[in-house]
């Protein structure tokens, strides 16, 4: 059975927002379309406010991806050099990792920032962009601290020499 992660709730909520923002984008799509198929009469301005809530949904399930660590990873390399040897590279990884959100959320709080100066709205509805990549980038830095507390207990782990099993190469529902 797959442990649930100490702040799964939390993660869990925004992906939750991020889903239905999408199905709210998915309707509305399906609106525009038999709309202009039956009637000739599209409704304005979907693309943009698609835009922006894909953004903002997209970000919404980064937090719970790092949390319930669902990502890529590829394990040979460990496996090849052992358990002791799998938990230091898997540190490493969790280090990249944190670095990564590091750099990205700063590099979101500056395109935020330059929008904001920049007074950008949508064309055709007019409205302020900010708002949305504002919400957007508290979603990315969300991530930083959820990464670092990922990466502290891993590198507790691979100091104390808490070997967890290997990964299973095989793909159950009782562990998803």
């Amino acid at each position: 059975m797959k442990q649930e992660p100490e702040n799964g709730w939390g993660t869990r909520w925004l992906a939750f927002v991020g889903l239905v923002g999408l199905v709210v984008v998915a309707l509305v799509t399906i609106a525009d379309v038999l709309l202009r198929w039956l009637f000739s009469m599209p409704v304005d301005g979907v693309s943009e406010i698609s835009r922006l809530v894909v953004a903002v949904s997209i970000a919404s399930f980064f937090p719970m991806a790092l949390s319930d660590r669902h990502h890529i990873s590829i394990e040979f390399l460990g496996a090849a050099l052992g358990p002791r040897a799998r938990l230091w590279l898997d540190t490493l990884a969790h280090l990249v990792t944190a670095l990564f959100f590091l750099v990205l959320g700063w590099q979101f709080i500056l395109y935020t920032l330059e929008i904001s100066e920049s007074g950008e709205t949508t064309w055709l509805l007019g409205w302020n962009v900010t708002p949305w990549w504002a919400v957007t980038t508290v979603f990315m830095l969300i991530c930083i601290p959820i990464q670092a507390l990922i990466f502290w207990h891993q590198i507790r782990a691979a100091l104390c020499g808490d070997v967890p099993p290997p990964p299973s190469d095989k793909f159950t529902d009782a562990e998803y």
